[in-house]
């Protein structure tokens, strides 16, 4: 790489104003509403939930502070063996589909370590706020437990988003209460793409 291209990305990656005595944001709990002002988007992390850094780790830096990856979103858990996210990147796939992006994250679910059996349980077209997305139920086992994975996917303009439940079985129908506030609170902002 460029050492002129490396420091522009260093420059454009790094945190403003975080000094030894600031924490990087993948060090802190956020509460309430969070916004990406990268990918245009916002939620509400429900009451009595804290969400976190959904991106590689920072690196501490002398001048800056701390460099960081970019925003991806926030992973809110509900408990030890359950979580939320809200997750966004660029749509990698400009041709695919939302039932193409679906597919694949079925695929991802089937090949991952430690899963077996998965069955979609239902699968829809639904608006995310006011975007066309598609949404997916599947149940498998992971590591000898009954998981049920609740993912949203919506493409706007060059941009994945995605909302995710993953859950024992046996929790489901107590936590999707919770994902369905976050489901709806999510709203489209201006975005400094």
């Amino acid at each position: 790489m460029r050492p002129i291209l490396f420091l522009v990305i260093i420059a454009s990656t790094a945190v403003p104003g975080t000094s030894q005595t600031t924490r990087c944001p993948d060090e802190r709990a956020y509460t309430g509403k969070y916004r990406n002002i990268v990918f245009g988007f916002s939620i509400i992390i429900p009451i009595g939930l804290k969400g976190y850094w959904n991106s590689a780790r920072c690196a501490p830096d002398e001048k800056y502070g701390c460099v960081c990856m970019g925003d991806h979103g926030r992973f809110i858990p509900l408990s030890e063996t359950a979580g939320m996210e809200a997750f966004v990147g660029w749509q990698m796939e400009s041709e695919w589909t939302l039932r193409d992006y679906e597919n694949n994250e079925v695929a991802y679910l089937k090949h991952k370590q430690g899963v077996e059996q998965v069955r979609v349980l239902s699968s829809k077209y639904l608006r995310l706020g006011r975007v066309r997305a598609r949404r997916f139920i599947a149940q498998l086992s992971e590591s000898n437990k009954s998981v049920v994975v609740d993912q949203i996917i919506a493409l706007h303009e060059g941009v994945e988003y995605q909302l995710i439940l993953h859950t024992t079985a046996d929790k489901y129908q107590k936590d999707r209460p919770v994902f369905e506030k976050l489901v709806a609170s999510w709203k489209l902002t201006r975005g400094v793409r």
